[in-house]
């Protein structure tokens, strides 16, 4: 059979997206099909070639946000809430936090690692992580995925969904990796492809500059809308905030994917005519990150540049750490010979620094704590925590500017991650997880968007079994 002839089918599911959505979702439907004694014919479709399959999973450190028992940390819940307001998914955040325990246990049984230790810098005070980033996971899940009998296709692009008369899922229109234009055969879609964030016409129509904005990394290119787009036409609704965005403070001189710049929190922030525009640390680093890089980005700063001193390196020995560690900082004796060395004017940065070490009222105490509320005072913009004077040379700075992960813009979906209508129906065989699910608004919770694809994506292989066979006793 040649490869178009094997891209109609039929199929029982397609997966659009090879992450952690998307795989997830295909290793689900094929165990549960099984445990009822059903086979289940399962296609995953990757734009990209084989070599850099997985989108931006393939290059996640996938941080996991949990509490020291391996629960999904409350914070996460509180802040989707406050953010959203009125239009906070319920569902959905219920079913977050009551199945993450279940996803942890699962990722575990594939054999992935998921080692915790003690962390300032997580509300719970611990950081948790997927041993071997967002690759181990693909990595442990495609052979898994293929014994079942799942099938992958390789630069092969989704097009347009195709429905039928009762409004059903009936398959999808895709191209295929000779260009062909294939109609595939199935009776269940999962989308896991992503937001639009590797999109320019989106990004200008929504979120006007984020087209010049370089993503966090190469698989995140791929992620343009599609599945957003196929689906709207299918008549699904949408949610999220469409002109807001997950946006990571990056230092410029390093190519790599995500070398994220985070020594500010522990110093201050400047432009590039030597001047403070926020407020380094009002709240938890968590959140803080992707503010400081909006900021950035929505005042149009260009290039920031994080410093600190000495002092804060010996108090904070973690402070350096908090950058990816992929280039160097800039260093000098004196704030004067720091500032030629960024091409900012000696005098105005000296006189930012002497400004803020006189408001400062008091040290770092305790860096362990998420909030020290040790902050300025008089100062405009002020600094609410972990407010020590630069004064003890030498003094580094790293340059930041921001770089995209995610949009928030998305699918309208229900807790088992069904695609649902405007009226608040599902949309029959159709399914969303991952970063296509439309959910946050104002600001994100740092890391949840791992945990969040898997969680999902498994529901919603569950859920095409569990409807299959509904549909199969009605």
């Amino acid at each position: 059979m040649g490869i178009i002839d094997e891209l109609k089918g039929p199929w029982d599911l397609v997966v659009v997206g090879h992450g952690f959505a998307g795989l997830s979702a295909a290793r689900a439907a094929l165990e549960d099909a099984a445990a009822e004694g059903r086979s289940l014919r399962v296609a995953v479709l990757e734009r990209a070639a084989a070599a850099d399959r997985g989108g931006s999973t393939a290059w996640t450190h996938a941080y996991l946000r949990l509490t020291g028992d391996g629960e999904l940390d409350p914070s996460w819940q509180r802040n989707v809430r406050e953010n959203a307001g009125a239009r906070a998914n319920e569902d959905y955040i219920e079913a977050f936090g009551s199945n993450v325990p279940t996803t942890l246990r699962w990722l575990r049984e594939a054999g992935v690692r998921t080692p915790s230790s003690p962390s300032p810098f997580s509300p719970s005070g611990h950081s948790w992580n997927i041993e071997g980033g967002g690759r181990a996971v693909i990595e442990a899940y495609v052979p898994r995925i293929t014994a079942a009998g799942g099938s992958f296709f390789y630069e092969t692009t989704a097009r347009e969904l195709v429905v039928a008369e009762d409004g059903s899922i009936a398959g999808l229109v895709v191209t295929a990796l000779n260009g062909a234009i294939v109609t595939m055969e199935s009776r269940a879609v999962v989308l896991a492809c992503g937001g639009f964030e590797g999109n320019p016409e989106m990004l200008t129509r929504y979120l006007p500059n984020a087209h010049q904005l370089t993503t966090v990394s190469p698989g995140t290119d791929n992620n343009r809308g599609d599945g957003i787009r196929m689906a709207v036409g299918a008549g699904a609704d949408t949610a999220g905030q469409f002109d807001g965005a997950h946006i990571e403070p990056c230092d410029p001189r390093v190519t790599g994917p995500e070398p994220l710049v985070g020594a500010w929190y522990y110093g201050i922030l400047v432009d590039g005519d030597g001047r403070r525009f926020m407020d380094e640390a009002c709240q938890g680093y968590d959140l803080q990150f992707d503010r400081v890089a909006n900021e950035i980005f929505r005042k149009q700063i260009g290039t920031a540049y994080a410093i600190i001193d000495v002092g804060a390196q010996r108090t904070v020995p973690w402070a350096t750490a908090m950058n990816d560690g992929a280039a160097e900082p800039v260093v000098a004796e004196t704030i004067a010979e720091l500032a030629t060395q960024l091409g900012i004017d000696a005098a105005a940065l000296t006189q930012t620094v002497e400004e803020f070490n006189a408001a400062v009222q008091g040290n770092i105490i305790n860096p362990f704590t998420p909030l020290d509320g040790i902050g300025t005072r008089g100062l405009s913009p002020a600094k609410s925590n972990f407010a020590a004077p630069l004064t003890e040379g030498p003094y580094s700075a790293w340059p930041i500017a921001p770089r995209i992960c995610f949009t928030y813009g998305g699918l309208r979906v229900d807790g088992s991650s069904r695609v649902l209508t405007p009226a608040g129906k599902p949309v029959p065989g159709l399914y969303a997880a991952g970063e296509i699910a439309g959910i946050f608004y104002n600001e994100y919770p740092a890391g949840s968007s791992g945990l969040r694809s898997m969680t999902f994506g498994r529901l919603a292989g569950k859920a095409v079994v569990s409807d299959a066979a509904v549909a199969l006793t009605v």
